[in-house]
């Protein structure tokens, strides 16, 4: 049978272009919608998930004995991550185009359009497949540009992040009661998936190469 008659991959394939059009359905909308609730006030809301939020003033304390005792007794422990979901509402056109803001736009929709650009690599393989197209030089490219871009994807996160704070320190937006900092790591869980990836799109152009220089033998 035909890697083309399987119905998984003709599933995938479908899932994929289904995955492709609701992006483009979400980016489209975060776009254009303002994001702002209707009863509130505000010309556009950004909401960054993952960010470290502490209050400006602790009401429980713990002492460093406690804390100590805890660690060696205590059968069941807890440790506070203080993440957050942090929303960011631009009130004024002025904040809005404000230097800061820009830049933290820019680095917000790029970190989106890097995740719609990996939807799109995954719809261009499984529809390769779909032909029967399987050891070619393009698959190659899609598979080591997806890996690239997972493995940029945390360090777009932490930059986003910075340029988060950096927007809300200049223009004065906190006013939450809470101290936010960057909560996001320059590498993660992608960064060791792409590199995977990466080590098998090698070995895949490897075996691409061995397959062209067969049939050109012959």
């Amino acid at each position: 049978m035909k890697l083309s008659e399987s119905k998984v991959i003709k599933w995938l394939n479908r899932f994929a272009g289904f995955a492709l059009v609701l992006y483009i359905v979400i980016l489209m909308v975060s776009i254009f919608n303002s994001g702002v609730p209707s009863a509130a006030k505000g010309i556009k809301w950004y909401t960054v998930f993952n960010v470290k939020a502490e209050e400006k003033v602790k009401n429980n304390a713990v002492s460093i004995n406690e804390g100590l005792d805890n660690w060696f007794n205590k059968g069941f422990l807890v440790s506070e991550t203080k993440m957050s979901s942090v929303s960011l509402r631009f009130k004024s056109y002025s904040d809005l185009f404000s230097f800061s803001a820009i830049t933290f736009q820019l680095a917000y929709l790029f970190y989106f359009l890097c995740i719609g650009l990996l939807i799109l690599l995954v719809k261009l393989f499984f529809k390769s497949l779909t032909k029967d197209e399987i050891f070619t030089r393009k698959n190659v490219s899609i598979i080591i540009y997806s890996s690239v871009i997972l493995m940029l994807l945390p360090s777009i996160r932490w930059i986003t992040q910075e340029f988060l704070i950096n927007c809300i320190t200049k223009l004065k937006l906190n006013d939450s009661g809470y101290v936010i900092s960057n909560g996001a790591s320059f590498f993660g869980t992608e960064t060791l998936i792409g590199l995977v990836l990466l080590a098998f799109g090698l070995a895949f152009k490897v075996g691409v190469d061995i397959k062209q220089e067969n049939e050109a033998f012959v």
